[in-house]
């Protein structure tokens, strides 16, 4: 987690992705397409490794990574398949464990689309454990509110549903709303008693904001994500599946 400043801020952008170099590198393991080795720290300095995951980890600790941290539909042949490679040596490269995927995957479901998805979700799953991401981003959601002035706002974009799901929970219980996360965004009931509307909002700088969840420690300005529109997508294709939220200190 990064260190803030001991200072009262009005603002503070989050963006919650991969650094790019860092992906791209070989070296580092988190390419499909490059092999490389078993790495996957963003913190080269840390000890755990993708490839101790795969080679010395419970059976049942490396499925629910793959189920929970993947959300990989085929975690559990994917789990029996990396426990009997350790008979045969164990995986060491990303090389191993793409070999290994591409011949977990059925041709029939999407060829060679279909193993590279997989792979996608796999490896992004390992990523995930090996530097505890989802905890290190609630924190990091605490310790950046913590350091807001009273009026000002954090501002966080998630580039998939995990990482969506714990911005949106850790953003209701920062403004001690009392409400459960996980409620249809959809549904009137997500409102809560506490949460205001904003159908209309008059204020052309703020358009944006349509309607926002009041609680006793701040607000949330964004009850439903922002999400890019298909110019931006147009331009950037990374940001396809990127979502805005953000919340204010009161």
């Amino acid at each position: 987690m990064f260190q803030l400043p001991p200072v009262l801020n009005n603002g503070v952008p989050s963006d919650v992705s991969s650094i790019v170099v860092q992906v791209n590198n070989a070296e580092r393991g988190f390419s499909v397409l490059s092999n490389g080795p078993l790495d996957m720290r963003m913190n080269p300095q840390a000890s755990l490794k993708a490839e101790d995951i795969l080679n010395s980890w419970p059976d049942n600790e490396v499925g629910r990574i793959l189920r929970d941290y993947g959300e990989e539909s085929n975690w559990y042949s994917l789990q029996n398949k990396i426990v009997k490679a350790r008979l045969k040596g164990g995986l060491h490269s990303t090389g191993d464990l793409v070999h290994l995927i591409q011949g977990s995957t059925s041709r029939s479901k999407g060829g060679r689309q279909g193993w590279i998805k997989t792979a996608t979700r796999v490896f992004q799953a390992l990523r995930i454990a090996v530097n505890d991401e989802l905890n290190t981003l609630k924190e990091t959601l605490y310790a950046c509110f913590d350091c807001l002035a009273p009026g000002g706002r954090l501002a966080v974009i998630s580039f998939h549903s995990l990482e969506d799901r714990i911005v949106k929970q850790t953003f209701i219980d920062i403004i001690d709303d009392g409400r459960v996360g996980d409620d249809d965004e959809d549904d009137p009931k997500y409102e809560g008693e506490s949460g205001v509307i904003n159908e209309d909002n008059d204020d052309d700088k703020e358009a944006w904001i349509r309607r926002t969840i009041q609680g006793s420690n701040g607000a949330i300005l964004t009850k439903r994500p922002i999400t890019p529109s298909e110019e931006e997508e147009r331009l950037n294709r990374r940001c396809r599946s990127a979502k805005l939220r953000v919340i204010q200190k009161l």
